[in-house]
């Protein structure tokens, strides 16, 4: 749908002025008279931690820790709608002639916020934050070459590749843009088909990283509606992780819409028989069953760790299999990357993300703690220990703690923190728990069938 919109929007998009880097006069890329703003001419004008509670009561297969029942007024993001009209454009601005405001800074300066704005804008299909940026105080302590090389690459992904084509070849030697920041912009003129995107995760700089982003949203849009599901897999998994780890605050709603297009993708690839993912195959026996295969699997491959669930959910058997079936047992460790930040919990196998759940966080006073943890007891329908009253058994609409409960251990230890259910679904997303996370129920069933006991949870700020 994105591309659609942009084919239009090109059609219709505003001519771009850029100023520069090497001149005190003002040109356009066309003919047109230049634009003298960057506003649309359509308008008129994160948390750290302290254990809970320890744990009280309980049974041999370890108790769920003290929790209380959500309080946090902030409501869940919700994933937006597709945008229904085109996005707007982002005019580059000339800048006047005998404007001193503009000051050189070197070519290693790292501008975050023009970074997060020029993603938020894309995201948003809204660039009109970006323009008062570009247009004020703030733009004016980026070179001119930088300014220039940033409405190229919005010109470029909006369909205009030909024209700023000419911009980067001007662009090229010139002071305050990066040799990373030309190759993006050089990778985002190139018609979408012939473009050849390396993902990493190791940019150097905010702006890279913001490039790259675009571009991978944009080529991971198109291998799923194309269908080609194992590319959109890879693609959007790099995007979430470009995303978490970036030095600007989460966008919450753009995760959101990425997690629900992983999952898709992903049916087709890590999660799918046929997927092309690391794997040992082992064939059913007279007698077995998904627990023999697990054992014999363990058996086979060297620190392999693997659970039944996370077995049947790959090769698609619900269960049931059948002497001389032949099933695929993931070699690829699993695990978890939770992010405070953003709320969002990231299962992974090995470094690629396969699903992404939304989540609860410790509240103020009771933050849940950073760190690396392993998972302990895995307890289906937990009884709730609180320290202030009686036990509250499961299925009771007290209990805080949902249908599942996955503890952590640190250091080979019974910690007070896990993964665990809710009964009230409104919190999670808020600061809500006493530093356990929090998922919705149909999210930690989910969990609890694939995450084997002894995988690692990360846990960053």
């Amino acid at each position: 749908m994105r591309g659609i919109l942009l084919l239009l929007a090109g059609a219709a998009l505003i001519y771009l002025g850029f100023k520069g880097s090497d001149t005190d006069e003002s040109t356009t890329l066309s003919g047109d008279p230049p634009i003298q703003n960057w506003q649309d001419e359509s308008t008129s004008s994160t948390e750290h931690s302290q254990p809970e509670q320890p744990i009280t009561g309980g049974s041999d297969v370890g108790s769920p820790p003290q929790e209380t029942a959500p309080t946090d007024p902030n409501p869940p993001l919700e994933p937006e709608s597709a945008p229904e009209s085109e996005p707007a454009s982002v005019p580059a601005v000339p800048e006047p002639e005998a404007q001193p405001r503009f000051e050189l800074v070197g070519a290693s300066a790292d501008p975050v916020e023009l970074a997060s704005l020029l993603l938020d804008a894309w995201i948003s299909q809204d660039p009109t934050s970006l323009g008062k940026y570009m247009n004020g105080e703030e733009g004016g302590t980026l070179t001119p070459a930088r300014r220039t090389m940033v409405a190229a690459f919005w010109q470029s992904m909006a369909g205009k590749g030909d024209e700023a084509q000419k911009t980067l070849v001007e662009l090229d030697g010139a002071e305050g843009v990066t040799s990373s920041e030309l190759a993006l912009l050089g990778i985002a003129v190139e018609p979408p088909a012939s473009r050849v995107l390396a993902a990493s995760r190791s940019r150097r700089g905010a702006l890279e990283r913001a490039m790259q982003m675009i571009l991978l949203e944009v080529d991971s849009s198109n291998a799923l509606a194309e269908g080609r599901l194992p590319a959109a897999a890879v693609g959007y998994s790099h995007l979430i992780h470009a995303e978490i780890e970036a030095p600007w605050p989460a966008h919450r709603e753009a995760l959101t819409a990425w997690s629900a297009a992983l999952r898709k993708s992903q049916g087709a690839h890590r999660l799918s028989k046929s997927g092309d993912w690391p794997s040992i195959e082992v064939e059913v026996k007279d007698g077995e069953t998904l627990t023999h295969i697990r054992k014999r699997a363990l058996a086979e491959q060297e620190g392999m760790i693997v659970c039944t669930g996370l077995i049947e959910r790959v090769n698609e058997v619900k269960r049931y299999i059948h002497p001389k079936d032949r099933l695929r047992v993931p070699t690829s460790r699993p695990n978890v990357l939770v992010d405070l930040s953003a709320r969002l919990v990231v299962y992974r196998h090995g470094e690629e993300a396969v699903l992404c759940f939304p989540c609860g966080i410790g509240r103020e006073g009771k933050e849940t703690p950073p760190g690396v943890f392993l998972i302990g007891d895995k307890v289906e329908e937990p009884i709730w220990y609180r320290e202030d009253g009686p036990p509250v058994p499961y299925g009771d609409p007290e209990n805080a703690l949902g249908d599942r409960w996955l503890e952590w251990r640190l250091d080979g230890q019974k910690t007070s923190f896990g993964f665990h259910g809710t009964n009230d679904p409104n919190g999670v997303g808020s600061r809500v728990s006493r530093g356990c996370i929090r998922l919705k129920n149909a999210d930690v069933r989910e969990l609890f069938e694939l995450l084997p006991v002894g995988a690692e949870i990360v846990v960053q700020p």
